[in-house]
């Protein structure tokens, strides 16, 4: 009797390796992928050509997205997506011993939308020490390299055939300017005595403040 194949864990399948040179994308496999006319398909092979290619560069990363299918008479058919709050990737890096935690968006369009930089930006205004990843299999205006170096933290938009360079691109960023997260900072205080605060919850005078204890996430850049 052939020995019972041992079930994968979540970690395992989480940091699961590939060959990089195999699972890279090529030209030909961006237009194939254009070809296909559901868009829901269109868009599920994106995420998980990315997701081989992220973890082929030890990028640990998991999908977000989950489908509930239906069976009738027919066929099975697409009942219900569970919501991923507008991503679809996520994971974590070491990038010169940094750990970072990240997120992404895929958008296999023709064109990626002003739009979705605005969306990254709002999903890393409440995530401390964590970077964005816009993958995308089309082009991009000349105006959203702009939009990213204002972002609080930095975003990197990344064409899904140079994705196999996404570690190389953090780690030249890291090393020349620093990787740029929002941080946040919370403070436990046992006592406090004729406190005044402003508009924004800050601390402005106080008579007597006992005992605190203060943790800060994320970091800025060098």
């Amino acid at each position: 009797m052939p020995p019972k194949k041992r079930k994968r864990t979540e970690k395992e399948t989480v940091i699961e390796n590939y060959n990089l040179d195999e699972v890279k994308a090529t030209k030909e496999w961006t237009e194939k992928t254009f070809k296909i006319l559901n868009t829901r398909i269109k868009g599920d092979t994106l995420e998980e050509k990315a997701v081989q290619i992220l973890r082929a560069q030890n990028i640990t990363t998991t999908m977000t997205k989950a489908h509930l299918l239906k069976e009738d008479e027919k066929k099975l058919r697409l009942r219900k997506i569970i919501g991923d709050g507008g991503i679809d990737l996520f994971g974590e890096i070491v990038i010169q011993n940094q750990t970072l935690q990240w997120i992404a968006q895929c958008k296999m369009t023709k064109q990626l939308e002003n739009s979705t930089i605005n969306e990254m930006k709002g999903l890393l205004s409440s995530r401390p020490n964590t970077i964005g990843i816009i993958i995308h299999g089309g082009n991009k205006s000349r105006q959203i390299e702009s939009m990213i170096e204002t972002a609080n933290s930095d975003i990197f938009v990344c064409h899904i055939e140079e994705l196999h360079t996404i570690r190389n691109q953090m780690e030249a960023k890291s090393i020349q300017q620093g990787i740029r997260t929002i941080a946040m900072t919370r403070m436990k205080v046992e006592e406090m005595e004729e406190v005044e605060f402003d508009i924004f919850g800050r601390i402005t005078k106080a008579k007597r403040i006992k005992n605190i204890d203060i943790q800060t996430w994320g970091s800025q850049s060098k």
